[in-house]
């Protein structure tokens, strides 16, 4: 029986848009290859895993892009922001969960100062229980740890929590632990998948 669910956020609950950044403030030939060198690397699972700053990460991709140094940091200050936007029909489906009394949670990778700038901004965040966010652990999905810090930290158990994430590699990490587990390849199928689950 399911008593708690752990959401992840990208492409669960929140849809992340790099493009919208790169179109509109950088030359049409370099686009392709600034959206690969910035969100392609393994600085940006840096950034995931709180182990490398923004400042840090703005002298990183400058140095291979000096002409685009102001917009890079603009992203990174405050315009990331602007490629981030809630999933409504999930976060209505997150609420109604919550009526229905299920303990709800969030597993995420995400940069640090983008998590607090949208768990401040945006009001579903109140809704959850707890959060373990990688970025506050240093770990990064699919490590077992990871893992091992949400279901230790809010003492839950597998057979009775369902993990839902976009990811195959995160999903088939979550069964290792007993997790009831939704790959959710098409963010729109969620609320079909609930009901023939019987959740709502």
């Amino acid at each position: 029986m399911i008593k708690s669910i752990i959401f992840d956020l990208g492409n669960v609950l929140i849809e992340f848009n790099p493009w919208n950044f790169v179109d509109k403030n950088i030359l049409p030939e370099d686009r392709e290859e600034v959206f690969h060198m910035i969100f392609g690397r393994k600085e940006w699972l840096e950034l995931d895993r709180g182990t490398l700053s923004y400042d840090e990460a703005v002298k990183f991709f400058a140095t291979r892009f000096p002409q685009y140094e102001g917009q890079i940091r603009k992203f990174f200050e405050d315009r990331i922001i602007e490629c981030l936007n809630p999933i409504e029909e999930n976060i209505k489906l997150v609420k109604l969960l919550k009526e229905k009394g299920y303990k709800l949670y969030i597993l995420s990778n995400f940069h640090y100062p983008a998590y607090e700038n949208v768990s401040k901004k945006w009001d579903f965040f109140r809704l959850f229980d707890g959060q373990v966010i990688s970025s506050h652990v240093n770990l990064l999905k699919p490590e077992k740890e990871i893992y091992e810090e949400i279901l230790g930290k809010y003492k839950l158990a597998g057979g009775e929590t369902l993990f839902i994430d976009d990811s195959y590699l995160n999903i088939e990490a979550g069964k290792k632990f007993g997790l009831n587990t939704i790959h959710l390849e098409n963010y729109r199928e969620l609320k079909k998948i609930l009901e023939e689950m019987s959740l709502i």
